[in-house]
C-alpha cells in the first residue's frame, strides 16, 4: 500500500470512527464498492473485493493495518464466487467502553 493510500484509509477510517462515536452507533456495514468510492484508493477493485485482503486487514498486520489501529473489529462472509461484497466495522472494547460511558452520562 502506497504512504498515500495508506493516508486514505487512515483518514476515512478515522472519519468513520467519529461519526460513529458522535451518532452512538457501535457498527456499521458497507460495501466494498462504498468502501472504495469513500476512501479513494488506489487499489483495484478485485484486490478489494478479495479475501485475502480482508483477512490481512482483520488480522491488522504489515500494510494492511489501519482499520485494526483506528478501533474497529472487521467482520465478512464472502460470497459464492469467494469474493467480499460488504464488511461490517465494529468498534473495538476500547471504543465501546467510551461509547457506553457517554451513554451512561445520558442517563
Amino acid at each position: 500500500m502506497s504512504v498515500r493510500d495508506k493516508t486514505r484509509w487512515r483518514e476515512w477510517a478515522e472519519s468513520l470512527r467519529q461519526e460513529m462515536m458522535g451518532e452512538l452507533t457501535p457498527l456499521v456495514t458497507k460495501s466494498v464498492d462504498k468502501i472504495t468510492e469513500e476512501t479513494g484508493t488506489d487499489k483495484s477493485p478485485s484486490v478489494l473485493h478479495s479475501r485475502r485482503f480482508w483477512n490481512s486487514c482483520q488480522a491488522g498486520k504489515g500494510a494492511n493495518d489501519t482499520l485494526v489501529k483506528a478501533g474497529f473489529e472487521i467482520e465478512f462472509e464472502p460470497n459464492e464466487e469467494n469474493e467480499i461484497d460488504t464488511v461490517t466495522l465494529r468498534l473495538n472494547d476500547t471504543w465501546k467502553a467510551i461509547m457506553q460511558r457517554v451513554l451512561d452520562r445520558r442517563v
